[in-house]
């Protein structure tokens, strides 16, 4: 076990000590043996004598957006490493580097240890790093079985929207917590599917994702353009968790339909991001013959179910101009034109709406997402959090929608 990985299990086993429970639980927590936990506990706790020892004497400043942090404290004891640095001083070694230092012994026998940290950037991290990740690294996949068809069900297409979901954002009068909003998307998705084929058989079934599924874009938890946001997880976790829950997902999608095509519609907040997550999951589901993607770097992509074409788009821009805009366009005028029923979905303004022009039916997706401070600053609040599936008869077009609220 590196340096930087034993000081970010110490930092995790200081806290988790707290909840009093035994050995096997924290070692299968930790993801280590017996012996380590052991031998982990052992050194928390001489730490944790340490941290009681500490005087009242103490400062901490942390830039948020720089990734800075600023720590002095007071205690008995010089510390002898940087493990021991990060321990004393609450900083977790595999998000950030100590790049200086000192410590000095008071006249009163006390020693006063300062130190500066920045938080990592992809050059700060070694190969001992990356095969440290790889070895502790467990995919969730696990193979399922399709479920069977019923003879007497009407065998339809589908769309599974769950636009705007902004999984890391911080809400305002809410509590706040990334695992159990990762818990709320798959549960929504889940009942969704469940009423779908309680009555019908899928033949097809399109996923959009990104469409500002996760709230920030860059590792300072920005949106795409730098505007700072208000996070609950940092831009890793966000990434983590959100990658997890959509294989599940998808995973769920592929037992109860013959073809699953997976949309990535890029948004206004997690356009790269949203990019290397639809990459991720292409690559991790290769080898599943039912399932693909569209994932080009383009704001507008479009499928056909049947005799219905569907444009996709995020929605922020004039969207009354989309219609045009695949009817025009190089790869999809030639499906526009030849479509018996035409729509353009969008999500953006995190509401509920719908309008017809020409004979193009727009449709502006409702979002889970609850009010942020911005949100709430600006009056864009009580808006009905909602997430959708959309049915399509292969001859008829759209012929139904169920919908799941929080």
């Amino acid at each position: 076990m590196s340096i930087q990985e034993e000081s970010s299990q110490l930092v995790r086993l200081t806290r988790m000590l707290k909840w009093k429970k035994n050995k096997k639980y924290y070692a299968k927590k930790l993801g280590v043996s017996m012996n380590e936990i052991t031998q982990l506990i052992k050194k928390a706790r001489n730490l944790e004598t340490i941290k009681r020892n500490e005087l009242i004497k103490t400062s901490r400043k942390e830039d948020y957006l720089k990734g800075t942090i600023e720590s002095i404290k007071t205690s008995k004891f010089e510390p002898s490493s940087h493990k021991d640095l990060a321990v004393i001083h609450n900083v977790d070694l595999k998000k950030f580097i100590i790049t200086n230092y000192w410590s000095k012994l008071q006249p009163n026998g006390y020693f006063t240890s300062s130190i500066f940290c920045k938080r990592k950037t992809p050059k700060d991290y070694s190969e001992e790093d990356f095969a440290n990740f790889l070895k502790s690294y467990k995919s969730s996949y696990t193979p399922s079985e399709k479920s069977k068809k019923d003879e007497y069900k009407e065998t339809i297409d589908a769309e599974l929207s769950i636009a705007d979901y902004h999984l890391a954002k911080r809400y305002v009068n809410e509590y706040n917590s990334i695992n159990k909003r990762v818990e709320a998307f798959y549960g929504i998705a889940e009942r969704l599917i469940t009423k779908l084929v309680n009555v019908y058989n899928l033949n097809t079934i399109v996923f959009p994702i990104s469409n500002d599924f996760f709230h920030s874009d860059t590792y300072w938890n920005t949106s795409t353009k730098g505007t700072p946001q208000d996070v609950i997880a940092e831009y890793d976790e966000e990434y983590e968790k959100g990658f997890d829950v959509l294989v599940r997902t998808i995973e769920m999608l592929k037992t109860v339909a013959d073809n699953v095509v997976v949309v990535l519609v890029q948004g206004n907040h997690d356009k790269t991001k949203g990019f290397y997550l639809a990459h991720g999951l292409e690559v991790y589901f290769r080898q599943e013959g039912n399932i693909s993607f569209l994932r080009e770097n383009s704001p507008t992509k479009y499928v056909t179910l049947g005799n219905t074409f569907i444009g996709y788009h995020h929605g922020n821009c004039k969207i009354d101009e989309l219609p045009l805009v695949f009817a025009t366009g190089p790869k999809s005028a030639d499906y526009f034109g030849k479509s018996k029923f035409r729509e353009v979905h969008t999500g953006d303004k995190h509401h509920y709406m719908a309008k017809e022009i020409k004979g193009v039916r727009i449709q502006q997706m409702p979002s889970l997402s609850g009010d942020d401070r911005w949100h709430r600053e600006n009056n864009y609040v009580n808006n009905v959090r909602a997430a959708l599936v959309l049915l399509y008869h292969p001859e008829n077009g759209k012929c139904g929608e169920f919908e799941e609220r929080l």
